[in-house]
């Protein structure tokens, strides 16, 4: 038994070895998984670059940097909404009843009934 399998009472330590064959194969590859810089795609170099910058931040500008990054996706998660919000056309309930009254059949009554009807659900006064 070599030295370096010694505790410092002299008797064989096996605990590391132990340890380390319960963890499987693919575990240890995850954790311990490194690529060499030359084998690095472009995007992964720039990731890498921005990871280690990140773990050289400090606290106080750790929380800053994220603090910055959900201001900046509320501001344009914010601005797209805007952008894919419908635009709604003016309606002039005026226009309607005019273009309904050319019906044949339709009286002045059942367009007073109509446009009560229209500006109901249109929430809208109309000045007729």
């Amino acid at each position: 038994m070599g030295k370096w399998n010694r505790n410092r009472e002299g008797y064989a330590d096996i605990t590391a070895g132990i340890a380390i064959g319960r963890v499987s194969r693919e575990e240890r590859k995850i954790a311990m998984a490194k690529k060499r810089n030359c084998r690095r795609t472009t995007d992964e170099s720039i990731i890498h670059e921005k990871a280690v910058k990140m773990r050289k931040m400090t606290d106080e500008q750790l929380v800053h940097y994220v603090e910055d990054r959900v201001e900046k996706a509320r501001s344009e998660g914010f601005n797209q909404g805007k952008a894919q919000a419908p635009k709604y056309r003016s309606i002039s309930i005026e226009k309607i009843i005019n273009e309904i009254g050319n019906v044949r059949g339709i009286g002045a009554t059942k367009l007073e009934g109509i446009q009560a009807i229209l500006e109901k659900h249109l929430e809208v006064r109309a000045e007729c």
